[in-house]
């Protein structure tokens, strides 16, 4: 609106997507009302849900935001009670009958998630926005399932505009589309394991099964540079700060199982990204010292500003548990979800990987508030060009 192309970023945050969404009703208008109305949409996981529903509501100017987090608090079940489906009574069959029994592509059933995604999503209506230029491109991120081998690749599914120029890792291929389908935003969203892989039948070139995006492009910050953005806002449902030192302990007590695959899960959501921002942040800041010596025209690039929106660490894993109550007996999908939890443990990880699995109305609504609460906070701080949480350069 004012010249400048602002990018939005929103990464794979699984559960936590609410929390995005709640920090959209608060930047959405207040970006439009500042003349820099995000035109380059680009989301994993959750977080390529909530781009795209973005990109549907772009059509509803300042309210978009607000529309994206009513489908969030809205969702209701996500996935079948785990206990009585299927999955779980083949893979104890598999268990004890071997190859008798098929194995399972998933543990949980995800037909909720479906049948209401196919409600509340539009992709006509996305089609429309993009080619009227709100927004310029929209793309979600996700993971291409080998037919040999482990070794992975991602796929940016673009509508859109192009980036300028290819992405810096060899293994993210940009595949335009003629629409972002339904297909396209539940591979993103395919959790490894949890959820079953989703298979794209287009573009035909690309077909194939695909899992969750946030295995290795869980914010895809260089395809947002990659297409020309002279601003950043970034959401992440995790923490992009500087992890503390943490205190020395004696040997006789180890970590139980949810504390080390809550490590690895944060690792892959959050890690990444923290790294990103603050390579931005120091490119800015050599920008900036080069300015006196180096001319315009020979500078490798300029500075782009950004927003950081995230909650602080372990923020939304007690939330989580302070509003988690299961059922005594696994009556529901989230209380069977809460038996498995606490049998890998009972302390801080457990917390933190309900946080990541935990569809619930009320923790939905929580999250909505912190995501506006925080966002606020991001806003009356303004722009910032150095790393994150260092002074501002």
């Amino acid at each position: 609106m004012d010249g400048e192309r602002v990018g939005l970023v929103l990464s794979g945050s699984a559960a936590r997507g609410p929390y995005q969404a709640g920090a959209l009703s608060v930047l959405i208008p207040a970006l439009l009302a500042d003349g820099k109305a995000p035109v380059v949409l680009l989301g994993t996981s959750s977080g390529g849900i909530s781009a795209t529903l973005l990109a549907q509501f772009a059509d509803t100017g300042a309210e978009a935001g607000q529309h994206v987090a009513d489908v969030w608090t809205s969702f209701g079940a996500v996935f079948d009670n785990p206990f009585f489906g299927g999955a779980s009574l083949r893979v104890i069959g598999r268990s004890l009958l071997g190859g008798l029994i098929e194995p399972v592509s998933s543990l949980l059933d995800t037909r909720p998630l479906r049948e209401h995604a196919q409600k509340v999503f539009d992709p006509a209506r996305v089609r429309a926005n993009v080619d009227g230029g709100r927004p310029l491109t929209l793309a979600v991120a996700a993971t291409v399932c080998p037919t040999e081998g482990a070794a992975a690749r991602s796929r940016l599914f673009l509508l859109g505009e192009r980036p300028a120029r290819p992405p810096h890792d060899h293994a993210v291929d940009v595949v335009e589309v003629e629409q972002i389908t339904l297909s396209h935003v539940l591979a993103s969203a395919a959790i490894p394991l949890a959820f079953p892989p989703e298979y794209v039948a287009e573009p035909h070139a690309w077909r194939g099964y695909y899992v969750d995006g946030g295995v290795r492009l869980n914010a895809p910050v260089d395809a947002a540079l990659a297409c020309g953005v002279t601003r950043l806002v970034v959401v992440s449902g995790h923490s992009v700060g500087a992890p503390p030192q943490p205190r020395p302990v004696p040997p006789g007590a180890p970590p139980d199982t949810a504390a080390t695959a809550a490590l690895s899960v944060r690792a892959v959501l959050s890690d990444g990204l923290s790294d990103d921002l603050h390579a931005l942040g120091r490119h800015n800041r050599w920008l900036r010292e080069i300015e006196d010596v180096v001319p315009e025209d020979r500078r490798p690039g300029t500075r782009v500003p950004y927003l950081a929106v995230a909650p602080e660490d372990g923020q939304l894993a007690q939330l989580a548990a302070d509003v988690f109550r299961p059922s005594a007996l696994p009556l529901t999908a989230n209380s069977a979800i809460g038996r498995m939890l606490d049998a890998l443990g009972d302390g801080v990880g457990r917390d933190e990987l309900l946080s990541l699995i935990l569809f619930d109305g009320e923790y939905a609504r929580q999250q909505v508030a912190l995501g506006r609460e925080r966002a606020e906070e991001v806003l009356a701080h303004g722009w910032r060009f150095g790393p994150p949480e260092q002074e501002d350069g």
